[in-house]
């Protein structure tokens, strides 16, 4: 005879009370996949020790050792980074109270980043909304506009440095329309004009790209409810368009930024930072410090220096989005 106890899923203890059984597959989810993850877990991070290990050899020692070697007087020629003298913050403090050179190349990369953002983001805005209609030929011209970003910065600098010279592409167009050459490598204006043309021919694309899919995600509820209450193309594109695009823009202003700042490439094969100092950007005046004089030590801790810099720069850039993302949740 099967008794009460004898149930599937039941049992019964010595005081009469019937509990549950729950069968050992059920605990976990009736299937193997779902067991705790702790029995497979050292299986999966195993799989992942490679990329740390490439990681902690690529970026955490080599950082560790910069950071170390900015905290001393170390060079090449005085023996080993053992060897070295520890100084403090004496490398810091002369960079950012005495070295002048270092402040001015500081504040010349950020007024021409300035200008290249600004002419990068009109430019590419203005292309983003010509795109957004049908013409002839839009295909060819999208792969057309977007092939400078392709190109590699060293190819783009060798280029333009050979249209800019004194009887070059650029000279003997200005002829053709009535103007005279200009020496663009031989005053400081004409070489920071050379070196943003650069810049903003390079990377508007990018501008181009991030805000054509964002015109493209804009939804067309907002925009019919405008025309229908009256607002003109433009009231309609800077009152409505805009706003919805400006997590899109401060993305692609971050994006941009953190490109910018690192401006070498093209400095470098244009001006070599020439004439004088004009056009010495913050990158090139470490690169001159740590392969040309040898002061590594000097030059890692400007380094660390453009490094904080540029993090904090980027999290002011990213609070409006913050913002925007804050708002979207409520």
């Amino acid at each position: 005879m099967v008794t009460e106890g004898a149930l599937p899923g039941r049992n019964e203890d010595r005081s009469g009370q019937v509990t549950p059984v729950v069968a050992e597959g059920a605990a976990y989810g009736g299937s193997r996949a779902s067991r705790p993850a702790g029995k497979s877990f050292p299986v999966g991070r195993a799989f992942t020790v490679p990329g740390q290990v490439v990681s902690v050899l690529v970026l955490v020692i080599p950082l560790a050792v910069a950071l170390y070697m900015s905290f001393t007087d170390w060079t090449p020629t005085r023996g080993g980074l053992a060897e070295a003298h520890f100084t403090g913050t004496e490398n810091y403090s002369e960079l950012l109270i005495w070295d002048t050179r270092f402040l001015e190349a500081v504040a010349r990369t950020l007024i021409i980043s300035a200008i290249c953002l600004a002419l990068e983001f009109a430019a590419g805005l203005g292309l983003a909304v010509l795109f957004m209609r049908r013409f002839r030929g839009k295909k060819i011209l999208f792969s057309a506009f977007l092939s400078p970003m392709m190109v590699l910065p060293v190819v783009v600098g060798y280029t333009f440095w050979m249209l800019f010279q004194a009887n070059g592409p650029v000279n003997q167009i200005l002829g053709f329309v009535g103007l005279s050459g200009v020496e663009w490598f031989k005053s400081s204006l004409p070489a920071v004009s050379a070196v943003i043309l650069t810049e903003v021919w390079h990377w508007t694309p990018l501008f181009f790209l991030i805000l054509l899919s964002g015109l493209n995600a804009v939804p067309e509820n907002p925009l019919r409810a405008a025309v229908i209450l009256g607002a003109s193309p433009g009231q309609l594109f800077v009152h409505v368009v805009l706003p919805m695009l400006r997590p899109v823009i401060m993305v692609a202003f971050v994006v941009r930024t953190m490109e910018i700042i690192k401006l070498f490439d093209e400095v470098f094969m244009l001006t070599r930072g020439g004439p004088g100092s004009s056009t010495e950007t913050v990158s090139l005046y470490i690169y001159k410090l740590a392969f040309n004089d040898f002061q590594l030590a000097y030059g890692a801790a400007a380094a660390f220096l453009v490094l904080v810099g540029s993090l904090f720069l980027v999290h002011l850039l990213l609070i409006p989005v913050k913002d925007h993302i804050m708002e979207e949740r409520r």
